[in-house]
């Protein structure tokens, strides 16, 4: 298993954790540099340090996590 996919898999099980909550977090616009760099990170693109940084921002945004999801969705 990949680093990223890794990631994504405690991700995943994070999210799940938390149950119907998630939805009730931050919905705030992302703009279109957070938007790449959620490709990038999709992506494998991102080094650590900037996997470190981006991925709380994506778990307290709900409009990030979708971001996110589609750009996975669009890997498959």
């Amino acid at each position: 298993m990949t680093i990223l996919s890794n990631e994504i898999a405690l991700l995943s099980e994070f999210l799940e954790s938390l149950g119907p909550e998630v939805s009730g977090h931050s919905a705030q616009p992302i703009n279109d540099e957070m938007k790449e760099r959620i490709r990038q990170f999709a992506s494998g693109k991102l080094g650590l340090a900037e996997r470190q940084e981006i991925l709380p921002q994506i778990l307290e945004n709900e409009t990030a996590f979708r971001a996110l999801v589609k750009a996975l969705q669009g890997q498959a």
